[in-house]
């Protein structure tokens, strides 16, 4: 009864899961695995072999020969020195699976599968995010700089055409002008650089 609870536990599971014993023996594997890695349900089951369910991994997704025996050596290592261990898999569909490698104590190992691809596709999004964010940060200091240096251009026509007199009027309006305009954009940069910094905060 606790082993067709536990099948039926794990079928229900979104992940896929594969435990092994000492003997490198299957002793669970819900139907989730030969879905995620595209092999037939029946090509490995209860009874079967870690090198079984590794050979028909490898003829799905194309690891030649020696690759395979890389990958069972890995297992007996990680199984050997009770290292647990976390990778992804990406598939040639795109398709990211997060695998982790749990040893267990009197031998063999818990290996999980979960499709991660949503999540990394999201995490891709956030980093180009904040990187076009710091971008346009960048941007608007430079833009606060020019305004800056406006600034600078109008107050010296200012005082150019307060020594010219009467005839620099015009020239006197105009650099108020520009002055008046370049502080009232150092004021909406300061908004958007309150806003950029919020927005990498939130990130």
């Amino acid at each position: 009864m606790a082993a067709e609870l536990l099948t039926l536990v794990t079928n229900h599971m979104r992940h896929g899961i594969v435990v092994y014993d000492a003997e490198e023996r299957i002793v669970l594997i819900n139907r989730h695995v030969s879905r995620i890695v595209g092999f037939p349900e029946a090509a490995v089951s209860v009874g079967s072999t870690l090198r079984d369910y590794l050979t028909c991994s490898a003829k799905v997704v194309g690891w030649s020969p020696e690759r395979l025996e890389g990958v069972i050596d890995n297992h007996r290592l990680w199984a050997r020195t009770g290292q647990p261990r976390q990778f992804d898999h990406h598939f040639d569909d795109g398709k990211i699976f997060e695998i982790s490698f749990t040893p267990l104590g009197q031998g063999g190992a818990v290996l999980t599968f979960a499709d991660v691809s949503h999540e990394r596709h999201l995490h891709r999004i956030g980093d180009r995010r904040e990187s076009l964010t710091r971008e346009a940060g960048t941007m608007l200091r430079r833009v606060a700089e020019i305004a800056a240096q406006n600034r600078v251009v109008a107050f010296n026509a200012s005082i150019e055409a307060a020594r010219i007199g009467e005839g620099g009027r015009a020239f006197a309006v105009v650099a108020d002008e520009v002055r008046s305009l370049s502080r009232q954009t150092s004021d909406v940069l300061h908004d958007i650089s309150h806003v950029i910094e919020e927005s990498l905060r939130q990130m």
